[in-house]
């Protein structure tokens, strides 16, 4: 009697080890698919965020190349004081605003802090070029 019970135990024990060996390979094959779909969705979301954030990028790019062209305009009928005193500071904006739009087309995202600290550093440095550019223009008399 006791080996049949011994027995039974041992089978229960077997059984309940193969059901429980079932779940957890369910429940990781659970994890692995819930991992990579969260990865496709963090993925889907950086995308959309650097589509937004080069089309407003762009957007500023263009606007500074427009400043430029309008000093550039207004520098040719202003006195040569003027000109003397404003054109090397008009070419190194330009050329901020062509290395920004450079550093926008080179940018290759790695890591979500490196993302981070690109979008912080970049919309930093175009915000100054534009104020540098409105303050030329404000004061070009």
């Amino acid at each position: 009697m006791k080996i049949k019970y011994f027995i039974l135990a041992v089978i229960l024990l077997i059984a309940g080890s193969v059901f429980t060996g079932c779940d957890n390979r369910d429940n990781t094959k659970d994890n692995v698919e819930k991992a990579n779909q969260e990865m496709i969705d963090a993925q889907v979301k950086f995308e959309k965020d650097w589509q937004q954030f080069k089309s407003d990028a762009e957007l500023k790019i263009t606007n500074n190349e427009q400043k430029i062209v309008d000093i550039k305009t207004s520098m040719k009928t202003t006195s040569s004081k003027f000109k003397a005193k404003y054109e090397n500071a008009v070419l190194t904006l330009e050329q901020k605003n062509i290395d920004l739009k450079k550093k926008l087309n080179d940018f290759k995202y790695g890591k979500k802090e490196d993302w981070e600290e690109f979008k912080k550093v970049f919309n930093s440095e175009i915000d100054s070029l534009g104020n540098s550019l409105n303050d030329i223009f404000s004061n070009k008399d």
